[in-house]
């Protein structure tokens, strides 16, 4: 199986599993916190789509794919089964068959400008101007809604340990996740939120025999 499919089916379980059905705040236009929008997580595959700036130069808008979902593949053997601690004591032998990894680190992005109480929208027509002691800064909530979306994922790769209509078998061992870090220190992005979850797949390695070889050997 190629990397192609790979991805492909793990994106699409991604948003079966996390994305759809699922409505999330999303920025209005304008930055206007006075609308209340809410919509449907993307996902996408290695980078965020670009759009053509004032410049006409590409660019990313991270306001515009939140909230998604980032699939990024990263450094993955193509053939290694390493031996665990015990193995031989236990007469344990690990075949080669599964020996090609595919590690992903999975990005969450989600929007959280405050929590709007009733008559915060309402103070927008008056002419001292909204009301700000109507909307709670939303520093946890953001926070928690990331934590409970990726804890969502988390559950559901060590439940299924599979990726449907693809080779890939989660190697449980090396799941990790974090915040969005940068040299050890949380990145502020308020009021976007994001956070990381590293996941490390199994699947079968391609094994294809080398005809000069093989006629040397006869």
């Amino acid at each position: 199986m190629r990397t192609r499919q790979r991805l492909s089916a793990l994106k699409q379980w991604t948003y079966e599993r996390l994305c759809q059905g699922r409505m999330m705040k999303a920025p209005a236009e304008g930055m206007d916190i006075t609308q209340i929008v809410r919509q449907e997580p993307q996902v996408f595959l290695a980078w965020q789509p670009t759009r053509p700036d004032m410049t006409g130069l590409l660019s990313t808008d991270p306001l515009s794919v939140c909230p998604g979902i980032l699939i990024m593949p990263g450094a993955s053997y193509a053939k290694y089964v390493e031996e665990k601690r015990f193995d031989r004591y236990n007469n344990v032998r690990r075949g080669q068959e599964l020996g090609q990894g595919l590690t992903v680190n999975i990005l969450f992005s989600v929007y959280e400008p405050g929590v709007r109480l009733p008559g915060f929208i309402e103070s927008a027509g008056r002419p001292e101007g909204l009301d700000m002691s109507k909307i709670i800064e939303g520093t946890e909530e953001g926070l928690f809604t990331l934590t409970d979306w990726m804890d969502d994922c988390l559950s559901a790769l060590i439940a299924e340990k599979s990726i449907p209509h693809s080779d890939l078998f989660l190697d449980e061992a090396n799941l990790a996740y974090s915040l969005y870090t940068d040299q050890n220190f949380v990145v502020d992005k308020r009021p976007l939120y994001y956070g990381f979850i590293t996941a490390k797949f199994n699947c079968y390695a391609d094994d294809r025999a080398n005809p000069m070889i093989d006629d040397y050997l006869k």
